[in-house]
This record gives structure tokens, C-alpha cells and sequence, in this order.
């Protein structure tokens, strides 16, 4: 189905005629133009929009028309910071939210569901560990079993059954006929994994909450200079980018917790500011190196992106932005 096709049927289902027709396609910008009753829009189309994808439509653009996004599902609070932000939306259950100047549409009928079923075996913590060595390196989508189960600590079962499930929910699509394969929509299966990640691995590898063992943090960039602890989240952005101060501290670590204490000199508290974590890779697989990172105590920038775009912090997201243009997209 074309992307005109798809948005004409999110208007169909509507109780009343919008007229809905095709103008251009910006290649250079992305950008479609369509006009709603003779409205000039933008129009953006995903499968589902939840909190994390929304920085990604507030880009600059080459005019300076509104924005409608079309989605087969868009959740509760991705609709209430849609309006916050007046940006429009419709999906394909007939809610809309269109406010132009002469076509001012709202429905909400609270019949919306996910486009993917909670229980998909694409959204489990196991599955998400797999999907992350997988987004680093699309090539491993061509490895043995055991190598990811290895490289990703999960079962050969658990790989098997994110395997298939990628196969059948057309992420992953056969390349010739010797049995290669390929990954693709990946910005869409990174926006699931950017749930999975923050949802399931990080709960399930924390380690526990500390602070550092003197009271003034300011000296935290030369406190960690090797791979005994990685940094992630704000500080390591503030690492790669030199675009924010850290409020919130994120490290990963495979030090016990009597070494936490000992070599990375850090104190147990239920308040603290930073939060650590167990590495969900094995060591023995180290992360590519990526070009133009020259801090080596810093995890994937695909972690990093993750956590950034998740906290729905405005300073957050646009460091986000920087890491996504610099080190994801072109691996993407």
C-alpha cells in the first residue's frame, strides 16, 4: 500500500468526506506534502507513535506548513503531547486531531489498539538483547545461532523465537538463495527497541542505585577512564557531544558489588544519582569500535540514543538528535 493509500484509508473510516490529495516529495528533506481540503500539510506516516518518537517529527523543515501524523496506532500519551505540541494525528481506528485553520476535525472514540500484540516474541527482554547486536551490526542477521546467543546472553531458543518472529513481522526478509538474509525497517524496529530496552533489559540488569564517594560530582569525567565501567545515558552523551551537563548518571559495569565499593570507589544509596547496571553483551564480543568516538569508556551509542530519547527531556532529546544524525542513522 502506498503511503497515499494508507492515509486515504485512516480518512475513510472518518463519518464525513475530507478530501485528501497528493502534492510532492521532498527526497533531499523527506518531506510529503498533501493538501486537506485544499490545506497544504505535512503528513508523516508510522505503523505505531509512542512518547520516544515524537522528537523525531519536531525537525526543521523547508516550509512552514503543519504537521499531521498518520499512524495505525498512537498511544493515549503520545496523543496528549501530540496536542500539547499542536501536532496533528489520525489513525486507523478513525480518532483524529486536526486543528487548520478551516478544518478543525476531533474524535476520539477510545477504540485504538496496539498495531503489534503485547505478545509478540519481539518484545521480550531476550529478544531485545538480540535486536541490539543486530542494530550495531546488521550483518550478524547472518550468523549462527550460537553466536548470538553468546554475544547477546540469552538461550539458543530464546534466539530461535526472535528469529522467527522478526521473519514474520517483516523485519527481517530473505537476500538470495543461499540462505541470507538481511534486516530492514530498521528505524521502525529501533523505535521498538527503545521500549524493550528501557522497559525490560535495564530493569532486569540493575545492579542498584549509588552516589559518588565525595560529596562534589564535578570531577566525574576523570573518574572512570577505562572499560572497567561504561558510561551511558546523560553522561556519556555529555562525553561524545559536549552538549549536556548530566543531572541523572548511568554506568555499566561487570564489577561486584563488593568492587563497586572498593576499585570504582562508589557508595550504595537508594537516592543516589547514579544507577548501575550489568552489561547485557559478553566482553568476549566486544562492541565495534565506531568511528569518531574516542572515549572508550562509553557504551554503543544506540544505548546511549535509547535512554536519551526515553526520558522525554527536551535537552535530552536534542542531544538524542545529534547522536542519532552522527553515529545511527548511517548504519541504519
Amino acid at each position: 500500500m502506498t503511503d497515499f493509500a494508507y492515509i486515504q484509508e485512516f480518512f475513510d473510516t472518518l463519518d464525513f468526506h475530507v478530501e485528501v490529495i497528493y502534492q510532492n516529495y521532498n527526497h533531499e528533506k523527506k518531506e510529503s506534502i498533501y493538501t486537506l481540503n485544499n490545506e497544504m500539510v505535512y503528513i508523516d506516516t508510522k505503523n505505531e507513535v509512542r512518547p520516544q518518537n515524537i522528537a523525531a517529527f519536531e525537525k526543521k523543515r523547508s516550509q512552514n506548513l503543519p504537521l499531521l501524523i498518520a499512524s495505525k496506532y498512537i498511544t493515549p500519551k503520545s496523543k496528549n503531547i501530540l496536542k500539547e505540541k499542536k501536532i496533528n494525528y489520525i489513525d486507523s481506528f478513525g480518532n483524529a486531531y486536526i486543528n487548520l485553520e478551516h478544518l478543525k476535525i476531533y474524535v476520539e472514540q477510545g477504540n485504538a489498539k496496539p498495531y503489534y500484540s503485547d505478545y509478540s516474541n519481539l518484545l521480550t527482554q531476550t529478544s531485545g538483547q538480540i535486536i541490539f547486536q543486530l542494530l550495531k551490526n546488521p550483518e550478524q542477521i547472518n550468523e549462527t545461532q550460537r553466536y548470538l546467543s553468546l554475544a547477546s546472553k540469552v538461550s539458543l531458543g530464546s534466539v530461535s523465537k526472535c528469529i522467527t518472529a522478526l521473519i514474520d513481522e517483516g523485519f527481517v526478509v530473505k537476500w538470495n538463495n543461499e540462505q541470507k538474509y538481511q534486516l530492514v525497517r530498521r528505524d521502525e524496529l529501533l523505535d521498538k527497541w527503545i521500549t524493550i530496552l528501557n522497559q525490560k533489559i535495564l530493569p532486569a540488569n540493575k545492579i542498584g542505585k549509588y552516589s559518588f564517594s565525595k560529596q562534589n560530582n564535578a570531577n566525574w569525567k576523570a573518574q572512570f577512564l577505562n572499560t572497567e565501567a561504561l558510561w551511558a545515558g546523560e553522561p556519556a552523551a555529555a562525553l561524545i557531544t559536549n552538549y549536556l551537563n548530566p543531572e541523572a548518571f548511568t554506568l555499566f559495569t561487570e564489577k561486584k558489588k563488593s568492587e563497586i565499593l572498593t576499585v570504582l570507589k562508589l557508595i550504595p544509596d537508594s537516592k543516589g544519582d547514579i544507577t548501575l547496571y550489568q552489561p547485557f553483551w559478553i566482553d568476549s564480543f566486544p562492541m565495534e569500535r565506531v568511528a569518531n568516538i574516542n572515549h572508550k569508556n562509553v557504551v554503543h551509542p544506540l544505548i546511549i540514543y535509547a535512554q536519551l530519547i526515553y526520558s522525554n527531556n527536551t535537552r535530552n532529546i536534542e542531544a538524542a538528535q545529534l547522536i542519532y544524525n552522527e553515529y545511527i542513522k548511517p548504519n541504519l
